[in-house]
């Protein structure tokens, strides 16, 4: 299993870096504090990872789609932003991480980015599952990445 980061784009929606390092600490109280959804409705995880240079945890809140029984999708779209999320990078360097969902359930996951013949038909769930992340691709020039956290103990079966 390993992820991927797609060359950064050269345009995309502002998103200013040291708004999501000053966001990373608060994340985990406000996701904690009661149940989350995207903009377009659909559940968010509290992805856990160490950071690529500093070997800290950090925190994302990201919107998900169950794939199968252990395992979930989560786009790093960035809102559509010319740089990939940080917590691509972290993966990349570490695809070893931890999800929480609302009421404290935490699962070991390993990650993994889609590619060829399994992404196209992710991107097809996506348009009618959660259809504010492929608007996201016309926002940027970059390709988007789709990771997939599969839980550990299911990932060894």
């Amino acid at each position: 299993m390993s992820v991927t980061i797609p060359p950064k784009g050269n345009r995309g929606v502002p998103f200013p870096r040291f708004l999501t390092k000053l966001f990373s600490r608060f994340v985990p109280s406000m996701f904690r504090r009661r149940p989350n959804k995207t903009s377009g409705g659909i559940p968010t995880l509290l992805l856990e990872t160490r950071g690529a240079k500093s070997g800290k945890p950090r925190y994302a809140m990201l919107g998900y789609l169950e794939d199968g029984a252990s395992a979930w999708l989560v786009m790093a779209s960035a809102i559509g932003a010319k740089s990939n999320p940080a917590w691509l990078h972290n993966l990349a360097r570490e695809p070893r991480a931890t999800i929480e969902f609302f009421g404290g359930r935490r699962l070991e996951v390993d990650a993994e980015t889609l590619a060829g013949a399994e992404l196209e038909p992710a991107w097809k769930r996506l348009e009618t599952e959660a259809p504010e992340y492929p608007r996201y691709l016309s926002k940027t020039d970059r390709q988007i990445a789709v990771v997939r956290l599969t839980e550990r103990s299911a990932a060894r079966d």
